[in-house]
């Protein structure tokens, strides 16, 4: 039944990511630069996503020491260098070395699908016995692989001529294109059959994450011979689950076993306390109503330092208070060769045949050992928590070089149209920067204060886009409301894109006017989210969802398919988007 249901799924993915393909692909209209910007934009976010992969997988390798995910991670930086270097050699982008051309693009493309193939199919032969060498030298082999594969790549870059065409004149797939699309098919299904195997074996539930990625891939390789966009599309899909499978790999399971054996410790550490006093390892202390020690056990000589002959018929100060009626008392106690010990106490009346009380027992246990190891626990979840903060902050750091990157190599195109395309691509590479910031200063490591947030998510794009608060002004209005990473990364990029829109055509003409964002929960589960403006409003006859604008159909897609929610449009006054949905767990 698990079997059926997932292929049911995966075939369900499939169809509904090359559906959204097909339709892009058939209804785009425009000129020749607004596909190429649309071209370029829908493939700069699974370039960050193959780099993300490979950051996270690097960063945990130190606590990990998971050579499969390692391998995993560095294979998607060499596919993430491929994929930049094909951007790069765009006939419409300045020239990448030499001369760009449609041909060295599609040699670049071929070479890097053959490529990760062969990088997926390796994948499932790695475990830690196998490849000792990336655990022991990880550095050295991700340098050796990087500079192979750049080499690779640079020879098509300088001399493209060597290579045959990959597309006829017409403008179709060549025969070899065709060949090597079938190969890499083929070669990620096997992989996909053997991580199953593995998954069944090993039974790491995490693996069909990994097999939904490759199936999604070859998929999108078939689809490459005959449509572009739903191609791009199942391969972005397929990263998707390879991102959240590494994530939950190298992050969540890594982070959950420490906690749990951090729990276990505890629950050891209690176990064997529990145990000394069950064995009556523990001192007990028998007095008068005097405070005259009448009684004392071998432990107590042991924890005290006196032996019975010393203190029988002598108070005990610890006796003296009144802690008739407290359970147990933690305190600190002086033995008798003066060093401090804490000690845990129990102190009980002791009555008589008649209920008449005659004198007090005492249970200590001496604890010092334990106080110690309390310590080291809470210093030592400091140390995971310190770790888990470091890793959201490298991602973050990472993920401003793209945008950095983007800004330089935005200074060299003069046209104002491939301009706002890097631009809109920053912002939505900071949007989800700006998340992995947030959950490293947040004392909850998995879900972020939303409110907070949108703040600084709007004030950036005002800066961005060089707006003046005094025409136009924001109104953020969020309950007290936390989202995980996996509902506030689409949440951040739905509100990016719809706020971008607002300032590029709500207000033309130095019209004033103001933006709103409110979030609210609605029931137990949902939540409303609201984005809107007091423009000149969107055209009445325009359907949001078959629109050719690229931030539109992002929206659509994040809202139906990440966030499984739904969306409508107001033009009663201005444009609101009301998004209703429930938090991906």
């Amino acid at each position: 039944m698990a079997k059926t249901n997932h292929l049911v799924m995966i075939l369900a993915i499939s169809i509904a990511v090359f559906l959204i393909g097909y339709g892009i692909e058939n209804f785009r209209v425009g000129s020749s630069r607004l596909s190429d910007y649309f071209q370029i934009s829908i493939e700069l976010l699974p370039l960050v996503l193959t780099f993300s992969i490979f950051v996270i997988t690097w960063f945990v390798f130190k606590r990990s020491a998971d050579n499969h995910s390692l391998f995993i991670g560095l294979s998607f930086f060499i596919i993430g260098l491929f994929d930049l270097y094909r951007i790069l050699s765009y006939p419409f982008m300045p020239d990448f070395i030499t001369p760009n051309s449609l041909h060295k693009s599609q040699i670049i493309w071929g070479e890097g699908r053959l490529v990760s193939a062969i990088l997926f199919l390796a994948s499932s032969y790695i475990n830690n016995e196998t490849f000792k060498v990336l655990h022991n030298k990880p550095v050295q082999i991700a340098y050796v692989a990087v500079i192979f594969f750049s080499f690779i790549s640079l020879i098509t870059v300088i001399y493209p001529e060597m290579f045959p065409l990959l597309i006829t004149p017409e403008g179709g797939p060549a025969k070899g294109k065709m060949i090597l699309l079938i190969t890499a098919t083929l070669m990620l299904l096997y992989t996909s059959y053997l991580y199953t195997a593995r998954m069944q074996e090993t039974g790491n539930k995490i693996l069909i994450c990994l097999i939904y990625g490759f199936i999604l891939t070859a998929f999108s390789d078939l689809t490459y011979l005959f449509y572009e966009i739903p191609g791009h599309l199942l391969k972005a899909a397929g990263l998707y689950f390879f991102y959240m499978g590494m994530f939950k790999t190298s992050v969540d399971i890594p982070y959950n076993t420490m906690v749990e054996a951090e729990e276990k410790r505890v629950k050891e550490a209690e176990e064997k306390y529990r145990n000394l006093f069950d064995s009556a390892n523990d001192a007990i202390i028998v007095t008068d109503l005097e405070n005259n020690v009448t009684s004392w056990n071998k432990s107590a000589e042991r924890i005290f330092g006196w032996n019975k002959n010393e203190i029988i018929g002598k108070k005990f100060l610890l006796m003296s208070i009144d802690y008739k009626l407290q359970p147990e008392i933690e305190t600190v106690f002086m033995r008798m060769d003066g060093k401090e010990i804490n000690v845990s106490m129990t102190i009980s009346p002791l009555r008589d045949s008649d209920q008449k009380v005659v004198g007090l027992s005492g249970i200590f246990r001496d604890i010092t050992e334990r106080k110690r190891t309390q310590e080291q626990i809470e210093n030592s979840l400091k140390e995971k928590e310190v770790l888990l903060r470091e890793i959201h902050h490298r991602v973050k750091n990472n993920m401003q070089i793209i945008s950095s990157l983007l800004r330089l190599q935005s200074g060299t195109i003069t046209d104002a149209k491939y301009k706002d395309m890097f631009m809109e691509s920053q912002n939505r590479i900071i949007t989800m920067s700006l998340i992995h910031e947030k959950l490293y200063q947040s004392r909850d490591l998995a879900r972020i204060n939303v409110g907070d947030y949108l703040k600084e998510l709007v004030n950036g794009l005002f800066f961005s886009y060089d707006i003046n608060p005094g025409k136009i002004s924001s109104k953020i209005d969020v309950e007290n409301v936390s989202l995980g990473i996996n509902s506030a990364i689409p949440c951040g990029l739905i509100i990016n894109e719809l706020i971008s829109n607002s300032f590029k055509f709500a207000f033309p003409n130095g019209r004033s006017g103001e933006v709103r964002i409110s979030l609210r929960s609605v029931g137990d589960e949902y939540f409303e989210l609201i984005v809107a403006d007091d423009g000149i409003g969107l055209p009445k006859d325009m359907d949001v969802k078959k629109t050719e604008s690229m931030g539109m159909r992002m929206v659509t897609i994040l809202v139906e398919n990440q966030l499984h929610g739904e969306i409508s449009l107001n033009r009663d006054r201005g444009t609101q988007f009301q998004i209703k949905f429930k938090e991906v767990k």
